[in-house]
């Protein structure tokens, strides 16, 4: 039972490594993207506010997603995720950030300005479809990877140990960021 909770404590570190850094690459990703404009309109305390807000956010949209992924944990038959938490909840995290990059690409395709209300609802409604499908299709696949060969278990168990360095680097900037944000807002 003792050993039992270890693995899950370890797998939990290392789900919350694979979502801290989906979020926070996307979130440096974007950051970047900005930097050009911002350069030519803010000032540069205004732009490092920015980078504190993204960081407490990736921290927080972080912990949200290695909530889900628990909460999927005791949905799910334990053979499917309980067994295998740490190999699992990373290919669940990675297959979901695909998924949303995936969504968020279609969505900036559409040229929103040009389209009519209704038209916006049901094409709205047809990528929210279209994710759950990407969903489906990937989900599963993720997790027989994940669960059935040997050396893609060795890979994630590597990858998410080197992970580990560098999520504990994102935290701290995170924790700077927050105390940042909170000093901006109270004063």
């Amino acid at each position: 039972m003792k050993q039992k909770s270890q693995e899950f404590r370890r797998g939990l570190w290392g789900v919350f490594s694979s979502a801290a850094f989906c979020t926070y690459s996307w979130s440096i990703v974007i950051f970047f993207w900005d930097i050009p404009s911002f350069l030519l309109r803010y000032s540069t305390t205004d732009i490092l506010g920015y980078a504190a807000y993204q960081f407490m956010f990736a921290l927080f949209e972080s912990i949200l997603v290695t909530i889900f992924v628990i909460f999927f944990s005791f949905i799910l038959p334990a053979k499917f995720i309980r067994n295998t938490f740490q190999n699992s909840g990373t290919a669940l995290v990675f297959a979901f950030a695909l998924n949303a990059i995936f969504f968020k690409e279609l969505f900036n395709i559409i040229n929103w300005a040009t389209v009519s209300l209704p038209l916006n609802a049901l094409i709205a409604t047809q990528l929210v479809i279209g994710l759950w499908i990407c969903s489906l299709i990937t989900l599963p696949i993720g997790f027989v990877i994940a669960s059935k060969k040997v050396k893609v278990e060795r890979g994630i168990n590597k990858f998410v140990e080197n992970l580990s360095i560098l999520v504990s680097l994102y935290v701290f900037w995170s924790i700077i960021g927050t105390l940042i944000v909170i000093i901006r807002n109270v004063f």
